[in-house]
């Protein structure tokens, strides 16, 4: 039997009825266009358990984002990676030994944020190890990549920060220091904890010989008050953990005012201080930054930099939330 002969007379009657009517014709043929370009977009589009290209706010990020299907609106732990071109499979072993450290009752997230060149298939391959990935302009070292992600998720319901947001590279920097304190140290109310080695300044002038003034303006950005003339808190490599609720006890604001320091032009003052090869990608004040995320996380109590020193994995290692 024919497709025709299936229907029914009176369907087949009501066809007839519409179609020697010039007007009807056409309006049917414009239902009949646009459910056939319907069916081919659901045809060649990607299922549901495919990743979508996800535009996001210019003011938030720079280009993009690739995330998965199942992305969760809530995490207990996301783990940011700043990425450029280090090696993809290191990448994947660095998140793998990080996530298996995590307790296996509580949720997590991977966010990569990409600041090399890849094109989508190379952020695809990205998302293979994570739950979402962003495109980034190379600029401001892996701080600027961290202020991003704050930024963005600060208030946003549909991404939303987790309860403690793990920030990292692509590589463990101090391995030693890192995992022996994730394992240890963390636990359900920690706020702040570091891993890398710690150290101290006063207003820039660190502990380990290195100037950076501008830590001086940091801790005024974000403890609301002049830089006191003894020593604080600072630490290494830019890898640290921090709770939902110390990144929210400062202002969206202080992060975006900070963040927008690495999107000036080339002809910035900011570019025109600090070490030789002060330039976008590796800016003298990324540095700066990077020395400085537990005084704008009030974490600033320059004693553990004695008491946790590289070997340390105990409780005097990190800031506890009240």
């Amino acid at each position: 039997m024919g497709l025709l002969e299936q229907i029914p007379p009176e369907v087949q009657e009501n066809l007839n009825r519409i179609w020697t009517s010039p007007k009807k014709r056409a309006a049917s043929m414009a239902v009949f266009i646009m459910a056939t370009l319907v069916l081919v977009y659901s045809t060649i589009s990607p299922s549901s358990s495919a990743s979508s290209m996800l535009p996001l706010d210019p003011q938030r990020s720079n280009i993009g984002s690739i995330r998965r299907s199942d992305w969760s609106l809530t995490s207990d732990f996301d783990i940011v990676v700043s990425h450029y071109n280090e090696d993809v499979n290191m990448m994947r072993e660095t998140i793998e030994s990080v996530k298996s450290r995590l307790p296996h009752s509580r949720s997590n997230r991977v966010i990569i944020y990409h600041k090399g060149s890849r094109d989508k298939q190379g952020l695809e391959e990205l998302l293979d190890m994570s739950d979402e990935v962003v495109q980034l302009e190379n600029l401001g070292r892996e701080g600027e990549t961290y202020l991003s992600h704050i930024v963005r998720h600060y208030d946003t319901p549909v991404t939303n920060l987790a309860e403690h947001t793990i920030f990292m590279q692509p590589h463990l920097a101090w391995h030693w220091v890192f995992l022996p304190r994730l394992e240890r140290v963390l636990q359900s109310d920690t706020g702040f904890l570091s891993f890398g080695p710690y150290l101290s300044h006063t207003c820039g002038n660190d502990s380990a010989g290195q100037v950076f003034p501008r830590m001086a303006d940091i801790y005024s950005m974000f403890r609301m008050d002049l830089c006191p003339p003894e020593p604080v808190l600072a630490t290494w490599a830019g890898q640290f953990l921090v709770s939902r609720t110390r990144i929210l006890e400062n202002p969206r604001r202080a992060y975006a005012n900070l963040r927008g320091k690495f999107h000036v032009d080339k002809d910035h003052w900011i570019y025109k201080e600090g070490w030789w090869n002060n330039e976008p990608s590796n800016p003298t004040l990324g540095h700066a930054l990077e020395r400085s995320w537990p005084m704008i996380f009030n974490c600033t109590d320059a004693t553990k930099a004695d008491t946790c020193a590289e070997e340390g994995h105990g409780s005097s290692c990190q800031c506890l939330d009240e």
